[in-house]
């Protein structure tokens, strides 16, 4: 994975395009479809499996560092290590309780 898109998910600060942090979530959870407001909580769930996978405190510093760069290897996460995360997500409080919400059908 290219580090600067890791640093997306690890520092809370944005290295590249915001499409990355939809198409990394993705990856990791094993679901598309995040929307914008779930990013912060899946974020915050898989970053138990991140640190476990990332030990570097560079990754950890949130700081915006342009200079961090190249590739790491990162593992897969697995079907378990996935359902973890949705079960973390899953216990977070919901941004979205008690606001009026307008759903579109289509």
């Amino acid at each position: 994975m290219d580090i600067q898109r890791l640093r997306n998910l690890t520092t809370g600060r944005l290295h590249t395009e915001i499409g990355h942090v939809y198409e990394d979530l993705g990856f990791l959870t094993g679901e598309d479809g995040l929307m914008t407001h779930m990013l912060p909580r899946a974020i915050r769930a898989v970053e138990p499996w991140l640190r476990e996978q990332v030990t570097e405190s560079r990754f950890w510093d949130e700081e915006y560092d342009t200079t961090h760069t190249g590739d790491i290897d990162l593992a897969k996460p697995t079907k378990e290590d996935q359902k973890l995360f949705f079960e973390r997500f899953a216990a977070m409080p919901n941004p979205l309780v008690d606001k009026d919400v307008v759903v579109a059908e289509i």
